[in-house]
């Protein structure tokens, strides 16, 4: 249901975990700019990003752009849910979780 609300905002040049693009596709893209001049490629990863990201700013954004407030619910309740380490619930956690990585605090 977020997909689409987002996915519209991403620009082109953007492959990054989005559906429907993979890393071959953005390697084409950059052969094609070569191929017709470009002379530089940017590829960014910031270290520890989603551990450094306040949950509240977070759901703040989300907020601006999606109204139902049943789903804002759920992301805040998903935020905050902790995750399971060796079968124990480990509650405390910074920053907001990133697919199977999760940093505690």
């Amino acid at each position: 249901m977020l997909e689409p609300i987002f996915e519209a905002s991403f620009l082109p040049c953007s492959f990054g975990f989005r559906p429907k693009r993979k890393a071959h596709d953005a390697l084409e893209v950059i052969r094609k700019e070569v191929n017709i001049g470009a002379r530089w490629v940017v590829d960014a990863d910031f270290t520890d990003f989603f551990g450094s990201l306040d949950p509240d700013l977070l759901l703040r954004l989300v907020a601006r752009r999606v109204s139902d407030r049943r789903v804002l619910r759920l992301i805040r309740i998903w935020l905050s849910a902790g995750v399971m380490e060796d079968g124990v619930s480990v509650g405390s956690m910074t920053g907001v979780p990133q697919g199977g990585r999760y940093r505690r605090s």
